[in-house]
């Protein structure tokens, strides 16, 4: 999970200071829709809190998914190559 810093750091990528009236530089256009980004980022981080899969199991619906890809695909494109190591080392894995 993200710490409140962290969702605060995403908030201003996707909603930077605003600032459009030069008299008034303390007023940030954006800062309701940050607001609400970051609460919602924060209620899905809660709702989801519980939902945890391991290592194995990911492994497993990868293998899962390229058997499945193999066996319908083969013929016309060949073995499907993926690197599971790749897929699990990009997740987020912050506890």
């Amino acid at each position: 999970m993200k710490t409140k810093e962290e969702i605060e750091q995403l908030a201003f990528l996707e909603y930077p200071r605003l600032i459009n009236d030069p008299y008034n530089p303390m007023e940030d256009d954006n800062a309701y829709e940050r607001q609400i980004w970051i609460d919602a980022y924060t209620r899905c981080q809660e709702d989801n809190k519980d939902r945890k899969y391991t290592e194995e199991d990911l492994r497993n619906a990868i293998d899962e998914t390229i058997n499945a890809c193999n066996v319908a695909q083969k013929e016309s494109y060949g073995e499907l190559e993926i690197d599971a190591d790749k897929i699990i080392n990009s997740l987020n894995k912050q506890d």
